[in-house]
């Protein structure tokens, strides 16, 4: 589990485009907006999504892909990536580059015992291992460097039957999220690039930098137009006016 110091490294590793050393057993990378685009955001956030795959969004897939309903509790995502790269030859690259984008090393997928060596047969001593128990650390720290919602961790000593239900409320939570996001603006990314040069944020600027500037910006563009809109007799308990340089509410 991440503590909260440790998060607030995280973040501004993040913001300075520096990579987070993850208790010695890898570095994990923010990427800059321009080589995002270079690579192909498509290609970027697909290879970010299988990394941030939990038991709902696997559950969804097997659904989507096979028809079949799966229970919740039966999932376990780094075991379930690993034991696809086995009967899969597409997935297994696609894991494997997808842990080296994000870690910058070679990577050695081990399902046998259910974990993911980084550096290769070359770090075999080392033992850098990802197994399911720091898996979910490794993601938080990749939502993080995203700006995505960090996962809360499990209860201590969760029993089988309490793990079960707090994985379909989690999936429930997600749907729901997931739709008042359709619902919203949903602007593409070109947009934002185009909104961040109208603000003057380049695109040499971190993923996350690039999406707290754009943030902070639309604050205080919020805040001179309040100020404006108060100045002319508006009321203020309505416009909720809040000064641009205070923490966000999201």
């Amino acid at each position: 589990m991440l503590s909260a110091n440790e998060m607030e490294i995280i973040k501004q590793q993040a913001y300075c485009c520096k990579p987070h050393n993850y208790r010695n057993i890898c570095k994990v990378y923010p990427w800059k907006v321009e080589d995002m685009v270079e690579m192909g955001t498509n290609v970027y956030y697909s290879r970010l999504d299988m990394l941030l795959s939990t038991e709902a969004t696997i559950v969804k897939d097997i659904k989507k892909n096979t028809g079949k309903d799966v229970s919740i509790d039966s999932i376990h995502p780094l075991e379930y990536l690993l034991q696809s790269a086995t009967i899969n030859d597409m997935v297994f690259l696609e894991l494997m580059n997808a842990f080296s984008t994000f870690t910058k090393e070679e990577v050695l997928l081990l399902p046998k015992i259910n974990s993911v060596l980084i550096g290769g047969k070359a770090a075999m001593a080392e033992r850098r291992l990802i197994t399911e128990d720091n898996f979910q650390d490794f993601q938080n720290i990749l939502r993080i460097q995203n700006c995505l919602d960090v996962a809360e961790p499990p209860p201590e000593n969760e029993t089988p039957t309490q793990r079960k239900m707090r994985l379909l409320h989690e999936q429930v939570a997600a749907v729901k999220k997931k739709q008042s996001q359709k619902n919203g603006e949903g602007q593409t990314f070109s947009e934002l690039l185009e909104i961040a040069g109208t603000f003057g944020i380049d695109t040499e600027k971190s993923l996350y930098a690039f999406r707290k500037l754009l943030r902070r910006h639309q604050m205080r563009e919020k805040w001179d137009n309040d100020l404006e809109m108060l100045c002319a007799g508006a009321d203020g308990q309505k416009l909720k006016t809040k000064y641009w340089g205070e923490s966000p509410d999201d």
